[in-house]
């Protein structure tokens, strides 16, 4: 569970120009300087660095609808906010950042505020009370902080900072109750969740699009329906347990929006972290549920970092070898368009190619290609023993099984066939085979054939 305090909530991204009126733009003035750079930290995997120039100045443009973050001066640090369309500047000297800290904006009252109390959190000790326990203690620190931020008045200069504030502090402290399993059993080793407990959850899940941009809202939803998602089975792994989030919420959700955009936020984590292999079940949710062009957007520009083996791009490399030990890579092959053969000797279908195989490859002969059968084969024997039958055509390589290159292309089944340009780039990563009607003709129309 990550730390509620000062993270982003929508991913942002930082420049020294303003797009359009929704950009936070922040303008830093520092006195004195005695580092050269300023940052906004908005999570350990998000740190924006600015620097400065001869008269301490540097301005920042940020994409967001609501981030909490901290701004650092060398080791010396204070909490910020912004929201979309923000104009900010913020100055200091050096010598007196901790007090002497100047926010022009809006937001002055908001960053005083943040900069000034710290909430009581609840600590691993606390979990030694029952459920009932537990509850209570987290609406008594609820009603606690949420008194300190009335007793501020913020409701007169930003009540929007206020609503999302009060549903800050009601979702840092109700994530005890998505703790309350692992933090419980600590003191007694024979707990298990029961039915008073999932019962409970299930009342504190509560559909709220005033908070869909309240990064602590979206982590209470999406762990608790991991949890509810999950009851009475045993699911284990990153990838599984995130389709039972995915399904939790596709199946319970009414709200349109919320839904789709945490169905997005679950996807997109499961594609950064573990790429786009074995996903079907993930995409059949997400493609069913998620029709918001922008979330697509997002999604898409995750999805394709990994799917690097797409049209127009440099094919993946691979280093194989044929039958008389001789190592072949991609290169070796440049200058030529390349028709690959990705098959086996236990390959049935792909068996039934190679007559076609043969013929479309005389069809095409004294022309600028090159077909080239990379095996997959574990036993070596036996490939061995096919190249030397002759029923094969072109260049015959040994690439083995579960390769990089396979992985690269996402190749579950074979035969498998690709169409590569003479500089290396990927004309098609899974063309027709060679028992289309349409294969001759396809390759009779690339350029200087």
């Amino acid at each position: 569970m990550r730390s509620f305090l000062f993270i982003i909530l929508l991913s942002i991204a930082c420049s020294c120009s303003q797009k359009n009126n929704d950009d936070i733009v922040v303008d830093f003035k520092v006195e004195n300087m005695t580092y050269s750079k300023v940052a906004i930290v908005v999570s350990p995997e998000m740190i924006k660095e600015m620097e400065l120039d001869k008269h301490g100045k540097a301005t920042c443009t940020l994409q967001g609808d609501v981030i909490y973050a901290r701004l650092f001066y060398g080791e010396e640090a204070k909490n910020v906010f912004f929201r979309k369309g923000d104009r900010v500047t913020i100055s200091f000297d050096a010598n007196n950042f901790k007090d002497g800290m100047k926010f022009e904006g809006k937001n002055a009252p908001v960053i005083e505020y943040l900069n000034s109390i710290t909430y009581a959190p609840i600590n691993p000790p606390d979990y030694e009370r029952s459920l009932d326990g537990i509850i209570n203690l987290a609406n008594e620190k609820i009603d606690e902080a949420t008194a300190l931020l009335k007793a501020r008045k913020l409701e007169t200069t930003n009540p929007e900072f206020v609503k999302l504030e009060e549903g800050r502090i009601k979702y840092s402290y109700l994530v005890s109750l998505v703790m309350y399993p692992m933090g419980h059993i600590m003191f007694d080793t024979t707990y298990r969740p029961n039915e008073e407990y999932y019962s409970t959850l299930e009342q504190y899940v509560q559909e709220d699009e005033s908070l869909i941009d309240l990064d602590i809202y979206r982590e209470f939803i999406i762990e608790s329906a991991l949890i509810l998602g999950s009851k009475d089975k045993e699911i284990s792994g990153i990838y599984n347990k995130n389709v039972a989030r995915m399904k939790y919420i596709a199946q319970h959700f009414k709200n349109d929006k919320l839904k789709q955009s945490l169905l997005n936020e679950i996807a997109v984590r499961q594609i950064k972290k573990n790429g786009i292999n074995n996903i079907t079940e993930l995409e059949n949710i997400y493609n069913t549920y998620v029709t918001d062009p922008t979330l697509r957007a997002a999604y898409k520009t995750e999805y394709d970092k990994w799917n690097i083996a797409v049209a127009g791009k440099l094919s993946p490399d691979f280093e194989a070898k044929d039958i008389n030990g001789k190592t072949y890579s991609l290169k070796d092959f440049k200058g030529k368009y390349l028709y690959i053969d990705m098959w086996a000797t236990w390959c049935g279908p792909c068996k039934r190619e190679m007559p076609y195989l043969k013929e479309l490859e005389k069809k095409m002969e004294g022309k600028n290609i090159t077909f080239l059968g990379l095996s997959t084969d574990e036993d070596k024997a036996a490939w061995e023993k096919m190249v030397k039958s002759g029923e094969l055509s072109g260049v015959q390589l040994l690439l083995g099984r579960g390769s990089q290159f396979q992985r690269d292309y996402n190749i579950n089944g074979i035969p498998h066939f690709i169409l590569i340009d003479p500089d290396g780039k990927i004309i098609n990563p899974k063309t027709v085979r060679p028992s289309s009607p349409d294969a001759e003709k396809i390759l009779n129309a690339l350029p200087n054939i």
